[in-house]
């Protein structure tokens, strides 16, 4: 396993594992920004395969895997010394014999399946209704003397502890972040909170801004207030209701299908599923 230094190593070697694949299969899902960052963090690996490789992101807890492969060639999963996660996005019924057949490749390679996501969204045209929504959660916060505003710089550790504790989370949920990145993304206001009347966090939600859509990842709520106040409903509303007055036409999350209660919140709060799906593979740190 090397690590790549440049962009244009990384191109070079991208083309040259193009070139050898007759048949290809990849998971491959990232922008050259992506690449580029993970470059910058020297986080970045490649490791090559009987035709083709595999791309190995460095995400500090765990690595994730990003192939490009001959589907009809010899695969084995690079010796690393943590977890390795490979991701495979597909769209629902239609996953395709070449993936069904790599599956099998990373089950005998003792890979397993732990948990499959799905992409939901809501559309943001029912202003009418989230407003009536909104009231109802501002009384939610007013009686429990609560208030919602974007994550600040000193609440970061409290934040990542958090998120840390939620046990509905896994690690491969999360890729690695500096602290200075961190930083940045909240400078820009892409953490939102639920505070006590102490100022303490009690809930709290990452989204990223993009073209007409808005994205956000899984919301963390103290164990000490879940199902109490419904604090993940208030905080997803506020979420809504910022990206309307942004002018986002919808909001994009991906909901573990596992986890019955968050399908079950997301689908009362009207979002549809997509019909794309994610399988998260994993192969558990070997001796």
């Amino acid at each position: 396993m090397e690590k790549v230094k440049s962009l244009k190593e990384y191109l070079d070697l991208y083309r040259q594992i193009k070139r050898q694949c007759d048949t290809p299969i990849t998971n491959i899902y990232w922008s050259l920004d992506m690449v580029k960052r993970y470059i910058d963090l020297s986080r970045l690996y490649f490791e090559k395969q009987d035709k083709g490789g595999m791309f190995l992101c460095d995400e500090q807890e765990y690595y994730r895997g990003i192939y490009y492969v001959d589907i009809n060639s010899e695969w084995k999963p690079p010796h690393v010394e943590k977890a390795l996660a490979i991701r495979n996005t597909y769209k629902q019924e239609q996953k395709g014999t070449e993936l069904e057949y790599f599956e099998t490749k990373l089950i005998s390679s003792e890979f397993n399946k732990v948990y499959s996501s799905v992409e939901m969204y809501i559309p943001l045209d029912a202003g009418d209704k989230l407003k009536k929504q909104k009231a109802v959660y501002d009384r939610i916060l007013k009686k429990g003397n609560f208030f919602v505003t974007f994550l600040r710089a000193k609440d970061l550790d409290d934040m990542l502890i958090l998120r840390k504790k939620t046990k509905e989370f896994h690690i491969y949920n999360f890729v690695y972040k500096s602290d200075a990145e961190y930083l940045k993304e909240i400078e820009k206001k892409q953490y939102m909170g639920i505070y006590n009347e102490k100022e303490e966090l009690c809930a709290c939600i990452f989204i990223a801004p993009g073209l007409n859509i808005r994205t956000g990842d899984g919301i963390c709520v103290k164990e000490e207030y879940k199902m109490k106040y419904g604090l993940g409903a208030v905080l997803m509303c506020f979420v809504l209701d910022n990206a309307i007055n942004d002018c986002h036409q919808k909001y994009v999350s991906w909901c573990e299908q596992q986890n019955l209660e968050s399908m079950k919140f997301h689908k009362s709060m009207g979002f549809l599923n997509t019909g794309k799906i994610a399988d998260e593979w994993i192969l558990e740190q070997r001796s």
